[in-house]
């Protein structure tokens, strides 16, 4: 976390800077992405550090292309010619592009200022995307690929870092792991990146893939959804064909996936062989690849940028080293032998012994063994007198026994919360102060729409820190036995009207719909009613966040004896073995999910207080069932 701090003080120094560049020398650097918010962070951080060292006084101008989807690719060539003429007046010493769509861009462009003007790149391939002002039906066209060079005609282009995807090394490494296969299908996805790879794959089809024999399809993320990938990835005869990936995160429908895909594909079959040229898929699908060592760049082009500032002279397009990657367990479920694996290959995910594991868990078992060893020869030795300190010795024993094991259950919780709070804070206090300084720093340049929409992030994230204070407050003062109910009349039908009709002004997802059913039309109770309405709120917003389409229902109804809440959801539902889990303290059952793994707990610590049971209904399977009763008072 506190290196992305760093890259949001380095970006707050860079716009800043914005304000000198006339007076000083300056350097551009336009990303292809926001700065903060990815992989850019370290990146610039590095470069910042490397270049500081020699040249400290050089001032930093960073323009962002904003390139969010393949969609806009028509776009960018606008974009980059507007940001180079908004500088050609007083141009920059040199020029950092970050990024495949800034160096497509970049080379699109024929005018003085790219002429002129030295440029370097960074987290680019050796060949990308030729990109024109001329509109492209970007759904159904092949992408053309070009290569860049250093003193390449109409560009100064003095040095780069770049990634070389081998296509072809990866082709002979799955013919000599898997002989049989006769066809390769090659999946990439409706990105720029996977854009590129593409157009690497057809000038492969077209050179060399009669003189390897393979016949390779391609399922291309633009046409294809990722169930429909997944049809075709089933279909697949391991006898004669195998899948080669390279990427895969965005679909036919330009959804985003989070999950990993490739594994995701693990549920049509498991039994696909399959390589890799990005590492993409390498320990669930493939059994391994040829492909770059993935790493910061910014040392790198820093000390090239270095070199060239004190020099003048042109430096080289430095290719990102590649090495063989092979998951442990894929190449025993294949029967690989090591020895017919390339020299210097990297095995990954593979298990460790007990020692290298455990090593002081492994001495320290050593070192018990030795104490009962020694303690055994002891009572051997010892006469009859001393068995009466024997017991009490064991009497002592249990007692230390027992007082360490309250004492790590107690450290056990300690970490537990702290690890938890430590993240959930972290999250929302990042983007609060982040954001905010980004307002104070840079409200006169950004539109006001984008500062109406930092405002709202700034007020979502302010909303979460304090559910997430208010829940630890609450949690704390029913540890600490503390809450004192305080009980009066409460009409619950109009209580669970104004509740559901306040979820569906903060809901946020609108394939979600709310509902109350009863079957009364007026209901008392004689409760606390803010714990009350702290309970049902919880569950909804538990409901709510577990639940990405269909309903969440709020029921009352009566029986002899109690009164009775349920709230049920069509989301991805509970486990039966998890069910009991939920009501820990700190229990989060999905780690991305935002929250402290209190709220559920705190709910059964009120409900028990009111005399009340809390549970969740096994016989329900359409999504999640939560049901608290509440006695009835004679």
């Amino acid at each position: 976390m506190c290196y992305r701090l760093f890259a949001i003080m380095v970006l707050s120094f860079f716009l800043h800077a914005t304000s000198y560049a006339e007076e000083r020398k300056y350097a551009l650097i336009v990303t292809s992405f926001q700065v903060e918010l990815n992989k850019y962070q370290q990146n610039l951080n590095d470069f910042y550090n490397e270049v500081n060292k020699e040249h400290p006084d050089l001032v930093y101008v960073v323009e962002n292309m904003n390139c969010r989807s393949l969609d806009e690719f028509n776009e960018w060539h606008g974009r980059i010619k507007g940001i180079v003429n908004k500088y050609s007046a007083e141009k920059p010493q040199f020029v950092l592009l970050l990024g495949n769509e800034a160096l497509s861009s970049y080379l699109s462009l024929d005018n003085d200022f790219v002429q002129t003007v030295p440029a370097f790149a960074m987290l680019v391939n050796d060949k990308v995307v030729e990109i024109t002002d001329e509109p492209a039906d970007i759904k159904n066209c092949q992408p053309k690929m070009r290569s860049f060079s250093i003193g390449m005609k109409g560009c100064r282009i003095m040095g780069a870092v770049a990634y070389h995807y081998d296509i072809d090394t990866n082709v002979k490494l799955a013919k000599k792991l898997f002989p049989q296969t006769e066809k390769i299908f090659f999946f990439v996805d409706n990105t720029f990146g996977g854009f590129n790879l593409l157009g690497l794959a057809n000038e492969w089809k077209r050179v060399s893939a009669g003189k390897n024999n393979i016949d390779m399809q391609i399922v291309d993320g633009r046409s294809y959804t990722f169930e429909n990938a997944g049809k075709i990835y089933k279909n697949i005869n391991p006898a004669t064909e195998m899948a080669m990936f390279s990427t895969w995160r965005i679909d036919e429908t330009g959804n985003y996936f989070v999950i990993s895909t490739t594994k995701k594909l693990l549920e049509y079959s498991s039994d696909i062989p399959g390589v890799s040229i990005t590492s993409t898929g390498i320990g669930d699908v493939c059994v391994g690849g040829y492909s770059p060592k993935y790493g910061s760049q910014g040392q790198k082009i820093g000390d090239m940028i270095n070199r060239w500032l004190t020099t003048g002279k042109p430096q080289k397009v430095e290719l990102v080293e590649n090495h063989y990657t092979f998951d442990y367990n894929n190449i025993g479920k294949w029967n690989i032998s090591k020895n017919r694996l390339p020299a210097d290959s990297e095995i990954i995910n593979k298990p460790l012994s007990i020692y290298e594991s455990n090593p002081m868990e492994v001495m320290l078992f050593f070192l018990v063994m030795m104490t009962l060893v020694i303690i055994i020869i002891f009572l051997i030795l010892y006469t009859n007198t001393r068995r009466r300190n024997l017991e009490r010795l064991k009497q002592v024993n249990a007692q230390l026994v027992e007082a360490k094991e309250k004492a790590e259950e107690a450290d056990m919780l300690k970490s537990k919360f702290i690890a938890n709070m430590s993240h959930e804070i972290r999250t929302p206090l990042n983007a609060i102060v982040g954001f905010s300084e980004l307002i104070v720093t840079s409200h006169k340049e950004l539109p006001d729409d984008e500062i109406n929409d930092i405002s709202g992030l700034i007020a979502q994230n302010t909303q979460l820190l304090l559910r997430l204070i208010n829940d630890v407050l609450d949690f704390s003062r029913i540890e600490s036995n503390s809450v004192q109910l305080n009980p009066e009349p409460v009409e619950l039908v109009g209580l669970s009207h104004s509740l559901i009709q306040t979820g569906m002004q903060n809901n946020t997802n609108k394939n979600v719909e709310l509902r109350f059913t009863t079957s009364y039309e007026e209901l008392w109770y004689t409760v606390d009613l803010r714990y009350l309405q702290q309970v049902i709120i919880n569950l909804l917003n538990n409901a709510m966040k577990f639940t990405d389409e269909g309903s969440v229902t709020l029921e009352l109804k009566k029986d002899d004896k109690d009164i009775i809440f349920s709230v049920t959801d069509t989301g991805i539902g509970i486990p039966l073995d998890k069910q009991q889990l939920v009501f820990r303290r700190f229990e989060k059952l999905n780690e991305f999910k935002q929250g402290t793994g209190l709220g559920l707990s705190i709910c059964h610590a009120i409900i028990e207080k009111m005399g009340g049971k809390i549970f969740i209904d096994p016989e329900y399977t359409g999504g999640a069932r939560f049901v608290f009763t509440l006695p009835l008072k004679k």
